[in-house]
């Protein structure tokens, strides 16, 4: 069993800054983080999808940078919409968080019973989302490189979503990948944010999960095309649980201090007991 931990649209300012004058974004962080460095059993990796800062500067990276430090698994960070890869790649040279070679700013991360593939969605001064030629070629030669089970993680969804203002571009940013991705059965997962809410979907034959923001959360009409408003409240992270050559996804909760509150102190009968009841006639296994 390995277990990655996934975080979206952090969207960080400088110190003291609030974003659209409400949204503390670095308090929610800094509570994820804390969230996910007491998950027992500890990520093995934590992997953040994107829209890291609100402006991609500096003042900016550097506090995301403190707030993500205090993580203690291994760390990972690919660019979103609001981010400057070229940036990225030179502000994180020497840090493990980003460790690009190339002009197309993806990387690989290996170690795991499986590989994770770190794609880069950004479009210069546009929202929208582009996967041009030079990545598809980096990301194709990588998928022929190994039939080891892959997770591929994104920033925007490569997937219809229904939702407007998320769509706008079409799906054709993303058909090289969804014929890329229909030739290789190893890609198991494609994980993604930007939307700032949870959602899953499919592209070929490989499932898609969307993951919610640390930040703040859209509320998006589906259908209608109309201006989201949103929630100043953050998500929890999304645990990718590896588990029989396939992944189990979903929102991951772990407040601070609450081991010692189990149904079994509360019932005041012992675990093994309480798993007896549930088991019934059945037997284990």
């Amino acid at each position: 069993m390995s277990l990655v931990v996934q975080i979206s649209d952090t969207h960080i300012l400088p110190p003291g800054s609030l974003l659209y004058g409400k949204t503390n974004s670095a308090a929610h962080l800094a509570a994820v983080v804390k969230q996910i460095n007491n998950m027992k059993p500890q990520p093995d990796v934590v992997l953040i999808t994107g829209d890291l800062v609100e402006k991609p500067e500096e003042s900016c990276y550097m506090h995301f940078l403190a707030l993500i430090e205090p993580l203690k698994p291994p760390t990972y960070i690919l660019p979103g919409n609001h981010d400057s890869p070229e940036f990225m790649a030179e502000f994180f040279r020497g840090t493990p968080y980003f460790p690009v070679d190339d002009e197309t700013c993806q990387f690989v991360v290996d170690g795991l019973p499986f590989r994770i593939l770190m794609l880069n969605s950004h479009c210069p001064h546009s929202q929208l989302p582009e996967y041009p030629a030079d990545r598809l070629a980096w990301l194709e030669w990588q998928l022929e490189q190994s039939s080891e089970p892959t997770l591929i993680a994104i920033h925007h969804p490569p997937m219809v979503t229904g939702i407007a203002f998320v769509d706008m571009v079409g799906p054709q940013w993303f058909a090289g990948l969804k014929q890329l991705l229909s030739r290789h059965p190893n890609v198991k997962l494609v994980i993604c944010g930007h939307s700032h809410m949870d959602m899953s979907g499919r592209i070929a034959q490989v499932p898609v999960y969307m993951a919610p923001s640390t930040s703040h959360q859209l509320i998006a009409d589906r259908g209608l095309d109309i201006a989201p408003w949103y929630i100043n409240r953050g998500a929890p992270p999304v645990l990718h649980q590896f588990l029989g050559g396939e992944f189990l996804s979903g929102s991951y909760y772990w407040p601070e201090g609450f081991e010692g509150r189990r149904i079994d102190d509360d019932s005041g009968i012992e675990w093994d007991t309480l798993k007896m009841y549930m088991r019934g006639r059945r037997k284990a296994g």
